[in-house]
């Protein structure tokens, strides 16, 4: 066996991916296993330290995730571990944590081997005024920009009993963090993701048939479960059918966005802000728009991109041919809106079922 460059070598227990955002972050995250460190451009090369630092449509800062692995089996079709989707999970996780784009670009070193990283979205133009590229922390839960706050959703990862609880906030996390790659390119895909995240969360916090009936609908339903011979199995059926989709996943924001949500806003202009009088029929309205994208095909992009101004709702009446389509699209609101909402719902999700601390850190 040659041994010579054998110290040179990637070791086989020592994993390496890349990610990267369009926003701009200080400090390190390390543990006994793991490590997220910046990589920094080229010294002397201007252009690289132009995007790296100042606000540009090419902004990116770019970190190495480092971490330990058991040794690989070695034995006759053994398969080689691969930990390139290691990024993908960093990646989304810090999208929900910071509100920031991030984006993965795959292995740089995987069990004894180089790698290269996929580097198309390292060059890909981005809007640094919207919220979740510029260099300064979310209007809500604004954690500063630095990668110590991995810690919260460290800990989850770190967490050896998987509920249902963990596997939605990370299935939540990968569509959110879908819709910040595509908010500029293809906001109606964006928004149809962020609707997806939150139907996650929605499933999670409410299972079907657990509850959403008032107290007159439960005391219905109760009476037919003891009148009938068999009420137990039709107070179900009704239970499971009144439950619906659409009304878990309302009343799951109802049960996160708090008053103090309303407080604030990304919009230049708070009258363009969501408003917790609208709040109930705007996320009504959210949900309805993606049932009639499904079902009729309806397409709504260019009503909900993000403006110039950051509007979180409409400014005015959508001019559309169907007169119920433009309720809706003036009801639901935009994709700058949305986003923030599911984010905030996301992480007060995680708090309530994963006990993720939210506690924003006081300036010394």
């Amino acid at each position: 066996m040659n041994t010579k460059g054998k110290a040179l070598r990637p070791a086989e227990t020592i994993q390496r991916v890349m990610i990267s955002t369009t926003s701009y972050f200080v400090g390190e995250f390390c543990t006994d296993d793991t490590l997220i460190s910046h990589a920094w451009p080229r010294s002397g090369d201007r252009r690289a330290n132009m995007h790296f630092f100042e606000d540009s449509p090419l902004s990116r800062c770019a970190f190495v995730i480092s971490f330990e692995t058991p040794p690989p089996v070695k034995q006759v079709g053994a398969a080689v571990p691969q930990y390139a989707p290691t990024a993908d999970f960093y990646a989304a996780a810090m999208s929900v944590l910071y509100g920031k784009r991030f984006d993965a670009h795959g292995s740089l070193e995987n069990s004894g081997s180089f790698n290269v990283p996929s580097m198309e979205a390292y060059t890909s133009f981005c809007d640094p005024l919207l919220p979740h590229n510029t260099k300064r922390p979310r209007v809500d839960l604004g954690f500063p920009l630095s990668l110590e706050h991995v810690e919260r959703v460290y800990r989850i990862f770190d967490t050896v009993e998987e509920t249902p609880a963990h596997d939605a906030f990370h299935a939540a996390g990968r569509f959110y963090a879908r819709a910040l790659r595509a908010a500029e390119s293809d906001p109606e895909s964006a928004y149809l993701h962020l609707i997806t995240a939150a139907e996650l969360i929605s499933n999670a916090h409410l299972p079907a048939g657990e509850r959403l009936l008032d107290d007159e609908l439960e005391s219905d339903v109760q009476r037919i479960a003891g009148a009938l011979p068999d009420g137990a199995k039709v107070a179900s059926r009704l239970r499971r059918r009144l439950f619906e989709v659409k009304r878990r996943f309302v009343q799951t924001f109802l049960d996160f966005i708090d008053d103090d949500f309303f407080n604030r806003s990304e919009s230049e202009d708070p009258i363009w802000g969501l408003k917790r009088d609208q709040f109930r029929v705007a996320i009504s309205a959210a949900y309805d728009l993606r049932s009639q994208y499904v079902h009729s095909g309806a397409t709504f992009g260019n009503w909900v991109e993000a403006t110039r101004r950051l509007h979180e709702r409409q400014v005015g009446r959508p001019v559309v041919r169907d007169p119920a389509m433009s309720r809706i699209l003036f009801d639901a609101p935009t994709l700058i809106g949305l986003e923030r909402l599911t984010r905030y719902m996301i992480l007060k999700f995680a708090q309530a079922h994963l006990k993720m601390d939210l506690t924003i850190p006081q300036p010394a």
